[in-house]
């Protein structure tokens, strides 16, 4: 009778864990999936920098990984060349 009680309680404690780590896998596939044109060097450069912030003209802070993900997205959509996007990391980044 106590197998069965042990056995009940690891079968309620693994289907508690796998309930709970369901959303974070979510987001974690989700956040590949935005970064697959993502160079790896930039993903270097984005962890490394993901707390940094910027103050615009207009006094908010932004991160600066928001602002070279937009950059990337604008290079895939062909409005930035490379040397373009380049320069525009680089200004970021310094």
């Amino acid at each position: 009778m106590l197998n069965y009680l042990v056995i009940g309680l690891c079968l309620a404690l693994l289907i508690s864990v796998i309930y709970f780590s369901i959303k974070p896998i979510g987001m974690g596939i989700e956040a590949r999936r935005n970064l697959k044109d993502t160079t790896p060097d930039d993903i270097d450069e984005i962890s490394n920098n993901s707390q940094a912030k910027l103050e615009n003209e207009n006094g908010d802070k932004t991160y600066i990984s928001d602002e070279i993900v937009k950059l990337n997205k604008l290079k895939s959509e062909g409005l930035l060349s490379e040397d373009e996007f380049k320069k525009a990391k680089e200004k970021l980044l310094s």
